[in-house]
């Protein structure tokens, strides 16, 4: 668990308007869920097998006896209230994101905590890879508006549910040829889920997993046909990509389309966002019949830790904004109190000290909070009914009267 400070959170809202911005732009309307769900929602959509069930939710019994969790991740809450507030009917496709804290029971490293944060678009209601490419290309543009370039989109297709059972089959033939080699844990995925194995950090797995079979080799003609589709689609929009076959994601709602975002700049934990195609949750979640839909989550943290990462070789001198009132005696505090809350209410970010300093502590105050005038105010001023404003960027300094001074500073 971490605090986000005050200094940081600029670089927050930056991040956030943002996206609110892309997502309006391409037609998503935004939903918000429950931090604190059935831990059944989470185990019939993720899946019971996946690590994050069995070893990263924070799950209790309540009062009432029943299994909660706070929510590990925002795709299976978004399908759930779909479902039950009956979106369909107002169109047949739902278009929605979402922003808020997750929780998951990981090991702490740089940019992953505990409680983060996740910023998620879900496209509800179509099977076309339109759709796919479309969630892609939404997140290239966001990454991009935010000045980072310097990462790599990782796409495969793991197929339908039909498909990766004969795909299953050929990889545990694989996989039980080097049984004795792979980690405690791959060896119990090797009976429950073989694709499970992909996800492992463990390096003499992951040297099995570099030989294994392709699960593109076991796809049919509709999947590489979709396949196909979505890949033109992204480079139609100039967005290059790379097909990685052992590219499987950790939860097992998806199937199909599969895609990750990654940079060298975050290191080995080099994912920031990350999503596919995911057909069958709702039926999973209680509906009568799958509802084709496909999704995909930014980790904040994560592409935060990247912009100030690639922040580092573009060096820029934080901008200044705002007006800080300096009262030099007691006699003007008064004044000097109105005409800062005339600033405020006229919209103007202003502040001021709660009682009368020196001048140079007070000076000291607003450089350090980043202000870009300030006006000072004592008794030569009271007596001329002036303001002294001084431009800290540039260091010129006129008098204007306190009449006109929000009209100046608009």
């Amino acid at each position: 668990m971490n605090d986000i400070l005050p200094a940081d959170i600029p670089q927050w809202h930056k991040l956030e308007e943002q996206a609110r911005l892309f997502f309006s732009t391409y037609g998503f309307s935004e939903i918000r869920t429950p931090i604190l769900e059935s831990s059944l929602l989470f185990e019939r959509g993720i899946g019971e097998d996946t690590q994050v069930v069995e070893k990263e939710m924070y799950t209790f019994v309540d009062n009432d006896g029943n299994s909660m969790s706070l929510r590990p991740e925002g795709t299976a809450s978004v399908i759930r209230s779909y479902l039950q507030n009956k979106l369909s009917a107002k169109d047949a496709i739902s278009k929605l994101y979402y922003m808020g804290p997750m929780f998951r029971f990981e090991k702490p490293q740089k940019g992953r905590f505990r409680q983060f944060h996740q910023i998620g678009l879900e496209t509800i209601g179509t099977d076309s890879p339109y759709a796919d490419a479309e969630v892609v290309i939404l997140l290239d543009r966001l990454v991009k508006s935010l000045g980072i370039n310097d990462y790599s989109i990782i796409i495969n297709s793991i197929g339908t549910t039909k498909e990766r059972e004969a795909y299953l089959e050929l990889l545990q033939n694989y996989f039980n040829q080097h049984k004795e080699s792979l980690c405690e844990d791959c060896n119990i995925r090797l009976d429950t889920n073989p694709l499970r194995i992909f996800d492992c950090k463990d390096e003499q797995c992951i040297d099995h997993v570099k030989d294994a079979p392709s699960i593109l080799d076991s796809l049919g003609k509709l999947s590489l046909e979709d396949f196909e589709t979505f890949k033109n689609a992204l480079l139609a929009s100039n967005v290059n990509f790379v097909i990685e076959p052992t590219l499987v994601r950790g939860l097992d709602y998806y199937e199909k389309t599969v895609f990750e975002f990654k940079s060298n700049l975050l290191g080995a934990q080099s994912a920031f966002a990350g999503g596919g195609r995911y057909n069958k949750l709702a039926k999973e979640l209680g509906a009568k019949h799958p509802i084709p839909s496909v999704g995909a989550s930014i980790g904040s943290e994560r592409l935060l830790l990247l912009l100030q990462e690639a922040s580092k070789t573009n060096e820029t001198t934080p901008e200044l904004s705002g007006t800080y009132f300096i009262c030099l005696d007691e006699g003007s505090f008064s004044t000097t109190k109105r005409l800062l809350q005339d600033t405020r209410d006229a919209g103007i970010k202003s502040d001021m000290d709660f009682s009368v300093r020196s001048l140079r502590s007070q000076m000291r105050r607003a450089n350090k909070l980043g202000f870009k005038n300030i006006i000072l105010i004592g008794e030569n001023e009271m007596s001329n009914g002036v303001v002294t404003i001084k431009d800290f960027s540039t260091g010129d300094q006129i008098e204007i009267e306190m009449d006109n001074l929000v009209s100046r500073l608009s």
